[in-house]
């Protein structure tokens, strides 16, 4: 073995040790330093492809998206495609560019589907789908890995659990719906996750106008979570049931915090509507007597 061939195999597992330690600078310099020390294009093809999950996890994303197209340059035919597909899916997700990222997330599992690491890629298009409120397609991903999540990945389990209840909620399917929330709060201790499923809950509850309990579970959330990722939405459940409840003087006090925090907010136009009408309280009842 020459000098160079020695001097690669040395950089080459440097850069990996670094990489798994997430010492990604160090990591990058001996890659780079293993790019110099070979003249063979698919080794260096290879770098690349390595280099971009460094970019990736770094967030520098669209350095990784480079280093990507750099491994077609220098094998055309590499073998490991789905991986590269998978990254560039990922980046293009960082890069808020949904388009790409739905077209290399696609291609790199009809490369392959079936590896462990695949099962992450259906989890990320189908929150792609979710995002986009394409529901109907994001449903197929999340049922398809739920039983892979549960066995492998507690906490990503516990995610698919969230989505799928969100899915079928706005697919109009209640009862199943609930089920999954309830299955969340059967898992175990953990605040955000018992959070996450009175979130769910609370809106089915609105959804019947059970508006009591929905107040009563939005305190829950932020009783058990204060830094909960979705305030603006639990304000909303809020202060819309207090309304709807006959309660406008407590809207009232809602609808000016939310206009503060959230002025621009995705609830601003139904919060305005409800301040300039008046509840019908015919069936309803005080949320001060009955609590």
């Amino acid at each position: 073995m020459s000098n160079s061939e020695q001097n690669f195999k040395d950089s080459l597992e440097k850069a990996r040790a670094h990489l798994d330690k997430k010492e990604y600078k160090n990591a990058r310099m001996m890659y780079f330093q293993a790019y110099n020390n070979t003249e063979n294009n698919m080794d260096r093809a290879f770098i690349w492809a390595e280099l971009s999950w460094v970019y990736y996890y770094e967030k520098d994303f669209e350095k990784a998206v480079e280093a990507s197209e750099n491994v077609y340059t220098y094998d055309p035919d590499y073998k490991a495609m789905d991986d590269i597909n998978r990254m560039l899916g990922y980046a293009y997700l960082g890069l808020n560019n949904p388009d790409l990222a739905e077209k290399y997330l696609t291609q790199s599992l009809a490369l392959n589907s079936e590896e462990d690491k695949q099962q992450y890629a259906k989890y990320e298009l189908g929150k792609l789908y979710f995002i986009r409120g394409r529901y109907d397609l994001a449903f197929p991903y999340f049922k398809e890995i739920l039983e892979f999540f549960e066995k492998k990945d507690a906490e990503y389990h516990l995610s698919v659990l969230f989505y799928l209840g969100f899915i079928n909620y706005y697919l109009e399917s209640m009862d199943i719906s609930r089920r999954f929330f309830e299955r969340i709060l059967q898992s175990g201790p953990g605040n955000q996750r018992k959070a996450s499923a009175f979130f769910g809950l609370a809106f089915l509850d609105f959804r019947t106008k059970n508006h009591l309990n929905v107040i009563s579970l939005c305190e829950k959330i932020i009783e058990v979570d204060e830094n909960f990722f979705d305030k603006e939405s639990v304000g909303f459940l809020t202060a819309a049931s207090y309304f709807y409840l006959g309660r406008k003087d407590i809207f009232s006090k809602y609808h000016a915090e939310m206009s503060e925090t959230f002025p621009n907010g995705r609830y601003h136009d139904e919060m305005n509507a409800l301040a300039n009408s008046e509840p019908d309280v015919s069936t309803q009842t005080d949320p001060e007597k009955d609590r």
